[in-house]
């Protein structure tokens, strides 16, 4: 089983690099795969974790969570601000894609366990946790409107947008510590650092 988490990461790990170099080659050939790396990311995060079966159902809470909150902020502005999502994500329920309900349980479930590694006490663990989730997405808005992810009526996010993020984040977290708190460290580093790369290289060369 060991063998089997650690091949399974490293597979992860080419895709996200030959990603990053394709979608600077080709974007138009590389963005439909972005549905399924997605969701080849989550399967590979919850395969390394200690308590599989918890750290599941606490994962595909916040992910309901998300996306709740997706719903509510593309039909009324009230969470992030005006926006619309494109087409690059895939099927979409609401206006809503589907998987973006994964990013969120992704980015917040990572965050808390990363912070959980160098933090102890809750609070400090739940407000490091969801500061890291909402500067992942401030370097998230930077390519999104370029990769036809989603694009907000006024051009870029404001202020609204990140609070609504600290916020959900930071409820996800207090309200599943109790489990988040034995996510394992290593797997979370890998993959936000994984997902850092291919921003940078968006970033830089589209």
């Amino acid at each position: 089983m060991q063998s089997f988490k650690k091949y399974n990461l490293y597979f992860l790990i080419l895709v996200y690099l030959s990603g990053s170099i394709g979608f600077v080659l080709n974007p138009e050939f590389f963005q439909p795969f972005t549905p399924f790396t997605l969701l080849l990311t989550s399967i590979v995060f919850l395969l390394h974790q200690y308590e599989v079966k918890s750290f599941i159902l606490a994962y595909l809470a916040v992910a309901i969570l998300g996306f709740s909150a997706e719903v509510i902020g593309v039909q009324t502005g009230l969470v992030f601000g005006a926006y619309h999502y494109g087409a690059a994500l895939g099927a979409k329920l609401l206006e809503v894609p589907l998987i973006i309900s994964l990013n969120w349980a992704l980015v917040i479930t990572a965050s808390i366990s990363i912070a959980t590694y160098f933090l102890k006490q809750r609070w400090s663990v739940v407000l490091s946790g969801a500061l890291l989730a909402t500067v992942f997405d401030v370097l998230l808005e930077q390519i999104a409107p370029r990769l036809d992810f989603w694009v907000f009526d006024a051009g870029m996010p404001t202020l609204h947008n990140y609070l609504g993020w600290f916020a959900i984040a930071g409820f996800s977290g207090f309200l599943f510590y109790p489990i988040l708190r034995n996510g394992a460290a290593k797997p979370a580093i890998i993959i936000l650092f994984l997902q850092l790369i291919f921003f940078i290289s968006i970033i830089l060369f589209i």
